[in-house]
């Protein structure tokens, strides 16, 4: 192993790249990530099932965002806990599942760029004793590897610092992602970002990234996380990926429709140098970003085009 420490060169000002999508890349290759879905239209277990059902996809997906120069791939548990699996009968196989998502990824780490870190992903249930799930799930997840926690799809102050205090129980380095922040420079729950770097002052977290949302609201939200909190910041953005108008019906449809025609990767990677310049350190790609939007995200987050200019 090769790999530096990432707190260090996030310190020192390196930029890396994460990965893109893995649930609706899972999706565009065949994957069932419609199962649990409740009669009310709600999302059931999205990708974790694909850890039973498909896990050489899987391994297929980390291998190729590995390819295209990704130097931070996530594992496919960001849903593995017992509550989300507990919607289609599998809450016994959380660390089973979320075991092999670590297992995995580290596998096609080591083989492909041994210098690359795998993130393990963890979501809140929506429901449930999120502090149990996410101390149970992340001590999974480092027991499988991972050398950092990344916690997704986080919304409220509140429920940041419950994740963080639960995951800071593994030791490992930490980075919240933030979902649907806003044009108006708040969190989902309409906080300011003062508020949440208030409330984790006492708490070590080693990068925030809005996530899940569009890049424009990306845009918008960085320049206030910035001035708020003074660790290294990230992204990665939402380009396409919404509840469909009609009930899934796999194979014909999911739950989720990708529409990405409004932000090929020529135009994401435009929007990856915007953040560069307000300061990000860690930019990747969220739901319906693919391979090649992480190859044309590189040359960009790795300074090659100036070194071919």
């Amino acid at each position: 192993m090769n790999r530096d420490d990432i707190q260090s060169r996030l310190a020192e000002g390196d930029r890396l790249l994460l990965d893109g999508a893995t649930g609706s890349e899972l999706q565009r290759r065949g994957v069932n990530v419609s199962k649990g879905v409740t009669s009310e239209g709600g999302l059931g277990a999205w990708s974790a099932t694909a850890m039973g059902d498909a896990p050489d996809l899987v391994r297929e997906v980390h291998e190729d965002y590995l390819r295209e120069g990704a130097d931070i791939i996530t594992t496919n548990s960001f849903w593995t806990n017992r509550e989300r699996l507990g919607m289609v009968g599998l809450a016994d196989r959380m660390e089973a599942y979320t075991h092999l998502a670590a297992e995995i990824a580290c596998e096609a780490r080591d083989r492909l760029n041994p210098e690359a870190y795998v993130a393990g992903s963890m979501a809140p249930p929506g429901w449930g004793d999120l502090t149990k799930e996410f101390t149970d799930q992340s001590a999974v997840l480092a027991a499988g590897g991972v050398d950092i926690i990344l916690l997704e799809y986080v919304g409220s102050v509140a429920d940041c610092v419950q994740a963080v205090e639960a995951a800071s129980r593994t030791g490992l380095p930490i980075f919240l992602g933030l979902k649907h922040v806003t044009l108006e420079g708040t969190n989902s729950a309409g906080e300011t970002f003062e508020q949440l770097a208030r409330a984790l002052e006492d708490h070590r977290v080693d990068a925030i990234l809005p996530m899940c949302s569009r890049p424009e609201e990306i845009s918008a939200a960085l320049p206030m996380l910035r001035a708020a909190f003074d660790g290294p910041v990230g992204a990665y953005a939402n380009i396409g990926y919404n509840q469909s108008s009609e009930r899934p019906e796999f194979p014909k449809r999911q739950w989720h429709v990708i529409e990405t025609d409004d932000y090929p990767p020529d135009r994401y990677a435009e929007f990856a140098r915007v953040w560069l310049d307000m300061g990000a350190q860690i930019i990747g790609g969220c739901c319906a970003t693919g391979p090649e939007h992480i190859a044309a995200l590189r040359p960009v987050v790795k300074g090659l085009e100036k070194e071919k200019a």
